[in-house]
């Protein structure tokens, strides 16, 4: 998976606060950002081809939007995937319950 700490970073230069999770919780989220009152809970992958449709991220993250899937959350509380390609760039998705949005990236 990418790192993390290098998408914290990123995050946080928008002026979020940030919270990093450890690998060994066991938790299916990286990182759980809090900004505007807005709580989301961030699975990072780093893919080693391009391809960023929903339907492709769909394919090649199914496990990580499953996880997610399970987290249940209320009111004011996201789950995200980010992803990093082979050409450096993030590209982010909402991921429902019943579908996934890709959203447009804030650097």
């Amino acid at each position: 998976s990418a790192c993390p700490c290098r998408r914290a970073r990123i995050i946080a230069a928008r002026g979020a606060v940030i919270v990093a999770v450890s690998p060994e919780c066991g938790l299916p989220f990286d990182l759980v950002t809090w900004e505007g009152g807005v709580i989301t809970l961030i699975r990072v992958r780093r893919l080693k081809y391009a391809g960023y449709s929903v339907e492709d991220i769909a394919l090649s993250c199914a496990r990580e939007i499953a996880e997610l899937r399970r987290v249940l959350v209320m009111e004011r509380i996201y789950r995200e995937l980010h992803v990093r390609g082979p050409d450096r760039h993030w590209h982010r998705y909402l991921v429902l319950p019943d579908r996934l949005e890709m959203l447009e990236e804030v650097n």
